[in-house]
């Protein structure tokens, strides 16, 4: 998966999650999902700190970029 001007991502063997109506899913930013017949609301919050415009392809590929101790 790569379009537009985003880097190719692994997906790895999908997974379906459901719910109930009025159940709310919490995901990151990085599940896949597939488009379906049934009506469904999404509300995003995108979070920013420093740094994060310049390593932007870091942070939409790696999900554990932010999370790796940095070396001395």
């Amino acid at each position: 998966m790569a379009p537009g001007p985003y880097p190719p991502v692994e997906l790895g063997d999908p997974v379906q999650a459901t719910g109930t109506a009025g159940s709310v899913l919490l995901a990151h930013y990085l599940l896949g999902h597939n488009i379906g017949g049934e009506r469904r609301e999404t509300v995003y919050y995108r979070l920013m700190a420093q740094g994060h415009r310049e390593g932007w392809r870091d942070y939409v590929t790696d999900p554990h970029v932010e999370f790796r101790a940095e070396s001395a």
